[in-house]
Formats: C-alpha cells, sequence, structure tokens
C-alpha cells in the first residue's frame, strides 16, 4: 500500500507537470516491475526540469499542496530523479 500511495503522487505530478506547453500527444512513459522482492517503478517525461524539489520538506499542515514529494520519499527505499536533455526520470524503489 505504502508504494502504491507513492505510485498515485509521483505519477499525478508527471501527469499534471510531464508536458511542456507543446504537443498533448507528447509521451509520458511508465513502467513498473517487481524483482525479487523489489517493487520498482520509472516514470519518463518531457516537462520541465525539477529544481531542489526533491529536499522540499513537509509543508505547513494548513497548505494545500506540496505534499506528494514528501509522502513519497518517507514511504519508499528510494526515490530518484534526473534530468538527461528534455528528459526527466523518476525511479521509485520499494523493498517488501
Amino acid at each position: 500500500m505504502l508504494f502504491e500511495s507513492a505510485l498515485a503522487e509521483i505519477g499525478a505530478n508527471v501527469l499534471t507537470h510531464g508536458r511542456l506547453e507543446g504537443p498533448a500527444d507528447a509521451p509520458i512513459e511508465y513502467l513498473l516491475r517487481l524483482e525479487g522482492h523489489t517493487a520498482l517503478a520509472t516514470f519518463t517525461d518531457r516537462g520541465p526540469p525539477l529544481h531542489n524539489h526533491l529536499t522540499r520538506a513537509m509543508p505547513e499542515p494548513y497548505s494545500e499542496a506540496g505534499r506528494g514529494l514528501a509522502i513519497a520519499r518517507q514511504v519508499l527505499d528510494e526515490l530518484g530523479y534526473e534530468r538527461e536533455g528534455d528528459i526527466n526520470t523518476w525511479r521509485l524503489v520499494k523493498r517488501l
């Protein structure tokens, strides 16, 4: 259930922010796999780059936004992000 929560949070961010103002059909790729006792997911998109959001703290209780990455960091064993050229790649890892 924790892995599913992280998938929902990161997936929603990618679907919301993972496209530049360009073609509506710009691909967002999602790969989910199980390797032994480890669940892995990868999201790839061509949206704008992410800057320092992985280290952002949990927002104040009254804030209506900004919890997704903080929640994912808490429940995953690894949350990775890298930008290569114009492509964002998210890597989610949860040991079961």
